[in-house]
């Protein structure tokens, strides 16, 4: 009798948890006007790091080999694009999120050119990486609260957005000789409040639906980070999906304190029309429940 009151009342507090999950609403635009205040991303677009073929190519993205890989082949547009990819997400996540979750933002050039912004140091956190930031940002990936709210109340903003790009090959067939592979684009998004308090931190993971052609250990590298912006307006968009209050998943104060990660079918780029269904998600139980405990 007793193990039978014990399986029932974790029943109880597992369904209560479940419910309350679903009962409390996300709006971006409850949080507008929104400042962008850093966009980062890795400077070269390596082969994904579990490809068991990768032998002949590096999959560090490290200082090091960012300054090898540039002398020894400083034409390659997957590394002359890096800044290019950055700004082009950029444009993206104004116009994407604006439209499907009616969010405003406050001009860049105030942003970036406000006396606090500028006197804010840039985080050490990416120190030891080759990464670029688009262009006029700072790399702010550990923001703390204290410099978030006043560069928010000296422009205006509600609610700071930093991301974090990372551009991969991902091989689907063959090897790197004679193949076939996609564009891997992993999106992690941290939304600040007007206290400084995080309250959104997830990650997106697309890939590109046109698959690339590897010949004679050659492709066609052009036309192959053309492909990645698909890719990113696919993560954009099922940012913006997620919070544009009719997706419930936390409460509005400690939601996604933890990075949650979401994997996407590949949509339209932003010019096309969006496509009618979203990628699911799916998540254990288990792991949600260990997510709320660490939460603050």
């Amino acid at each position: 009798m007793k193990t039978k009151i014990i399986i029932t009342i974790q029943a109880l507090t597992l369904i209560a948890f479940l419910t309350g999950c679903g009962s409390t609403k996300l709006a971006l635009k409850d949080s507008s006007p929104v400042a962008i205040v850093s966009i980062v991303g890795n400077s070269q677009v390596p082969w994904v790091a579990d490809d068991p073929n990768n032998d002949d190519e590096a999959s560090s993205d490290g200082i090091l080999s960012n300054m090898v890989n540039k002398l020894i082949d400083g034409q390659n547009p997957e590394i002359v694009t890096a800044k290019d990819r950055l700004d082009y997400a950029d444009d993206s996540f104004r116009s994407i999120v604006s439209e499907v979750a009616a969010c405003e933002f406050i001009d860049k050039n105030k942003v970036v050119s406000s006396e606090r912004y500028q006197n804010t140091t840039a985080s050490y956190f990416n120190a030891l990486s080759a990464t670029v930031v688009a262009t006029g940002y700072k790399d702010f990936t550990t923001l703390g609260a204290k410099n978030a709210r006043l560069i928010m109340q000296e422009v205006g903003a509600n609610s700071l957005i930093i991301a974090n790009f990372t551009f991969e090959k991902k091989l689907l067939s063959g090897n790197k000789w004679n193949g076939e592979f996609v564009g891997l684009v992993t999106m992690k998004v941290r939304v600040l409040n007007e206290r400084g308090k995080e309250i959104i931190n997830k990650t997106f993971i697309t890939q590109t639906s046109e698959r690339t052609k590897i010949s004679s250990h050659k492709y066609n590298k052009d036309t192959f980070v053309e492909t990645l912006k698909e890719a990113v307006d696919s993560a954009i968009r099922q940012f913006a999906v997620s919070y544009m209050g009719e997706v419930t998943e936390d409460s509005a104060e400690t939601q996604t304190a933890d990075s949650t990660e979401v994997t996407s079918i590949p949509m339209p780029a932003r010019a096309s029309q969006p496509a009618d269904s979203q990628a699911e998600t799916t998540a254990e139980v288990s792991e949600t429940a260990d997510t709320q405990n660490t939460k603050e």
